[in-house]
């Protein structure tokens, strides 16, 4: 046999060494970061709190340079030796584990090797947002429609049934008020009021609506207390018929 044919055949030999060994080591292919002279990660904490920013300084053996950030449940990014997570869980009110995995290359380019650090995240129960300016003083038309300024509706909603009118004191604490008077004055009839000393739209506003057949601007006035507040509350409305 040929020299070139025998170094040929003992190549390929070594090569189908080196990829079963790699089959074999590569059985579990990422390697803990922990305890590793290729890669560090400082500091070394394993529990997190979910959508906080945790820096850390990462960094490699000369010889090789970070690719590539993979972070599960949430956001890995770096600069320079600096890197930033922030994990962001939706399995609120309890505990999650996330993932990093780093890819690192070679300077050369001849070697490939794959990092990971498991986190705890601690998720608080879900918060729901505040509501920096909430809206007061809410009229609700037999406890199910909120009337709003300027918004149009069927007249249907008043004239099916006689309607009664609800207040609350605003949109968070939503405490409701004891309505005293509703006013019903229709545009077209300039100085006209129906007033009922009670919290029902009075039989004269009523029959009034039902005469309605064009899109018509309407005001309600309701006048209501709370405790020892009085408060009274005009909507400008549209009418139509539906």
């Amino acid at each position: 046999m040929k020299p070139a044919v025998r170094l040929l055949i003992l190549f390929l030999f070594l090569l189908q060494g080196e990829v079963v060994l790699c089959q074999k080591v590569n059985a579990e292919i990422f390697i803990p970061i922990d305890n590793r002279n290729e890669i560090w990660l400082k500091p070394k904490i394993d529990t997190i709190e979910n959508k906080h920013d945790y820096e850390f300084r990462i960094r490699v053996s000369p010889e090789f340079k970070i690719s590539q950030f993979l972070f599960e449940k949430g956001l890995a990014v770096q600069n320079d030796s600096t890197l930033i997570i922030t994990p962001n869980s939706t399995n609120y009110g309890g505990f999650d584990t996330a993932i990093l995995r780093v890819i690192v290359k070679s300077l050369s380019g001849s070697r490939t090797l794959l990092f990971q650090k498991q986190f705890i995240i601690r998720v608080p129960p879900r918060m729901f947002p505040v509501i920096s300016n909430p809206k007061v003083n809410m009229v609700k038309l037999n406890d199910h429609v909120f009337i709003e300024r300027n918004k149009p509706y069927p007249k249907d909603l008043f004239t099916k049934t006689q309607p009664w009118v609800a207040m609350y004191d605003n949109q968070v604490t939503m405490n409701k008020m004891e309505v005293q008077g509703v006013t019903i004055a229709l545009y077209e009839k300039e100085g006209k009021n129906y007033i009922s000393k009670g919290d029902t739209i009075s039989s004269e506003a009523i029959k009034e609506i039902k005469k309605i057949k064009d899109p018509t601007p309407l005001f309600i006035k309701v006048d209501a207390i709370s405790g020892k507040s009085k408060k009274s509350v005009w909507n400008r409305i549209i009418i139509y018929n539906d």
